[in-house]
């Protein structure tokens, strides 16, 4: 039951877009809708400037750039995403949002100010690792890319609502007719009318325990926590790939970005024994696809041969004063981390751990979430999604060309299109039962809910499952669920957190049905099946879809047929 609630201050607002989400793919759809001369308010629980999965920097994105190598073109990359991606991606969507937009998405970052080539030479310094075919992978200084980006927002005349997040996308007849939110430092509720919404909230983190047992010691954006794949699907989108998982290699003690880096230049993954143990799993060793070095690693760490470490000794001198520098460019405290530890990586290996897992696309070319089709809509019209929490966009380079892709044809849907409406009585409802928490004489605090979760999670959904651990798993989720009607928030604080771990428990729930589904392993170990431990791609080449009816959560498949 929502609770009754002094009345806050209420902003009704009206536009064409909303853009839910102020990361790498938001502000790239913001900036795509505004150059097409519709109204665009964009919101976010931080601040623009610095907030999503690169908000300290980047150093990598991935890019065809047509040289006349037989590997650098249009056909042989989309052949690549094809392979990687084989079974889940939809190889007509990446050509349409990513290769359309390739150039442009490259002159926009030099235009505003963040280049992919090195500013003194104008050269392009590639890299290739995760089973490219050649060097896709572009090093550059991203360190101040999301400052830009936001520059150019504010620039355009985007009205952004910084610290504001999003609660409830409102819907009339099957269509996109607004979004609610609040204001996570004064309380202040927000109503947005619009004719069209992308969502771009990105991956779902802080699922799973982390190697430290620190909760928001995550390789990638703590806050980012599934609200959008909630959102949407309670609007009545359809949601794919949810049942992958994802890990990473990271230092060991400290969960940071910087395998790319690492592999990128050429250095080696030996164990206990010091020797290189990838080529046993992958034939192309360290250069092999993410989820590979992962299950390579901790095979290696269950059989005994522990522990594993990453061994640059052996690169030129040029290598080792690139991947140093290249090293802050994604995390700014990497350099700290192996200052404070007094680790040279030219002079000793480093030591190295798994990540925690979190609920993303399992491979560098498809994502999860927001199932989107050649336009970025969703299956709610006037719904689009970008960037990690759309079912076909992933990591920076989609983000980027991928997040303009969906603002742009949310504008032009805007243009085409009128305000659906909405019931005045629901704003006040939204309102009253958004701040419920803040209402409660006493309760649990939303850490006590969430780290019960994030054990459930390790133990029965993770990196090795089975019929019995999924449902064992679904289960203790859903017994969760009640928990969420006793979290107390002192501020608007912990009124921000405890929604987000209302999301946190809907993407497990979703994963667990999701992972039951798929009888099959797929991108071992994002999803491993020790019952159906083979890749079928007779039966299962497709997607697990999930929709919810009556708050039940309902699975189907979708096949996916390549040319060749």
């Amino acid at each position: 039951m929502c609770q009754s609630r002094e009345e806050v201050k209420t902003h009704l607002l009206k536009t064409d877009v909303v853009v839910v989400g102020g990361g790498l793919a938001g502000l790239n759809a913001a900036i795509a809708a505004a150059e097409r001369g519709v109204d665009v308010v964009i919101l976010d629980k931080g601040k623009i400037e610095r907030s999503g999965n690169i908000a300290g920097g980047v150093d990598h994105f991935m890019a065809y750039l047509e040289t006349g190598e037989s590997w650098d073109n249009r056909e042989t990359y989309l052949e690549y995403v094809q392979k990687e991606g084989y079974g889940i991606v939809n190889i007509e969507i990446h050509n349409r949002v990513f290769c359309e937009e390739l150039k442009n998405a490259i002159k926009r970052l030099e235009r505003i100010g963040s280049p992919l080539s090195d500013s003194k030479t104008g050269c392009y310094y590639r890299t290739a690792s995760m089973g490219q075919p050649g060097p896709y992978w572009i090093n550059f200084n991203g360190k101040y890319l999301k400052p830009n980006l936001a520059k150019e927002v504010r620039r355009l005349g985007c009205t952004v609502l910084d610290r504001v997040m999003a609660t409830r996308f409102l819907v009339s007849g099957h269509q996109l007719a607004g979004v609610f939110g609040f204001h996570i430092r004064t309380g202040e509720v927000y109503f947005i009318e619009c004719k069209a919404l992308v969502a771009a909230t990105g991956n779902t983190n802080r699922l799973y325990e982390t190697p430290t047992g620190m909760p928001f010691n995550t390789w990638l954006c703590p806050y980012n926590t599934g609200e959008a794949q909630r959102l949407a699907l309670e609007a009545g989108a359809t949601l794919a790939n949810m049942e992958f998982l994802r890990m990473t290699i990271v230092p060991k003690g400290f969960s940071a970005p910087g395998l790319n880096a690492f592999t990128g230049m050429g250095s080696h993954f030996i164990n206990g024994l010091g020797e290189r143990y990838m080529s046993k799993y992958h034939e192309k060793a360290e250069k092999a696809p993410r989820n590979w070095l992962v299950w390579g690693t901790l095979n290696e760490l269950r059989d005994g041969r522990g522990p594993v470490f990453i061994d640059s000794r052996h690169l030129p001198p040029e290598k080792i004063v690139h991947l140093k520098k290249t090293l802050g460019l994604d995390k700014e405290t990497m350099d700290d981390f192996l200052k404070t530890r007094g680790i040279d990586i030219e002079k000793e290996p480093l030591e190295v751990m798994v990540s925690e897992a979190m609920q993303t696309g399992p491979v560098e070319v498809v994502g999860s979430g927001i199932h989107i089709d050649e336009n970025c809509m969703s299956t709610v019209e006037g719904l689009f999604a970008g960037g990690d929490c759309a079912d076909q966009m992933k990591v920076v380079h989609m983000a980027v060309a991928g997040g303009y892709s969906s603002g742009r044809f949310a504008a032009e849907y805007a243009l085409k299109n009128k305000c659906r409406g909405y019931k005045k009585a629901l704003v006040r409802e939204e309102a009253t039962c958004m701040v419920a928490p803040l209402k409660r004489k006493k309760g649990l605090h939303y850490q006590e809910v969430e780290d019960v979760l994030r054990r459930i999670m390790i133990e029965n959904v993770g990196p090795s499952r089975t019929r019995a651990s999924l449902e064992a798993g679904r289960k203790k989720i859903e017994a969760l669920v009640p928990y969420l009607e006793e979290i107390k928030a002192n501020n608007f604080h912990e009124l921000m957190r405890s929604i987000e771990t209302t999301s946190l428990i809907k993407v497990g729930e979703i994963m667990t049905h999701a992972a039951l589904f798929r009888k099959e392993s797929r991108f071992i170990p994002y999803h491993y099946r020790e019952d159906y431990p083979e890749t079928d791609n007779t039966n299962w080449c497709g997607q697990v879809l999930v929709n919810q009816l009556d708050g039940k959560i309902l699975t189907e498949f979708k096949e996916i047929h390549y040319r060749h």
